[in-house]
């Protein structure tokens, strides 16, 4: 029985281990991407109508409104946040950043991809603080 758990601990991390390299190498292309305004990469495999909640904003309602308008979702205050900042690994394996502004909450999420070892933009949320 010790040795299962032994095992299986084991396990768990290296799982745990390989996520989080696998979210660095996603999180440092994904970064770049923003730098370089590239709409399409930045959106690559994420889903549609996107919550977005950024002031009067509420939502992202195709990847055609998302391209065209890139510099409305991705203010230059989300890719500063982006630029300097890491994520948190939330327990449900998705990825945040939050910040206070404006009197409010934001946070931006990104979770696991299609594709094992990728990951994809999951909406922006706002809130009380």
């Amino acid at each position: 029985m010790k040795i299962f758990r032994t095992v299986f601990l084991l396990a768990l991390l290296t799982h745990q281990c390989f996520a989080a390299d696998a979210f660095t190498r996603w999180w440092t292309q994904f970064r770049v991407a923003v730098a370089a305004s590239d709409a399409k990469a930045v959106s690559a495999g994420a889903t549609f109508p996107q919550p977005w909640e950024n002031g009067k904003i509420r939502d992202i309602p195709s990847l055609e409104e998302f391209t065209k308008n890139y510099a409305r979702y991705m203010t230059p205050e989300i890719q500063k946040l982006i630029a300097t900042r890491k994520p948190e690994r939330l327990p449900t394996g998705t990825y945040s950043i939050t910040w206070k502004a404006r009197g409010n909450e934001y946070s931006i999420y990104f979770k696991p991809g299609a594709v094992s070892g990728t990951y994809v933009l999951d909406g922006l949320s706002e809130g009380p603080p």
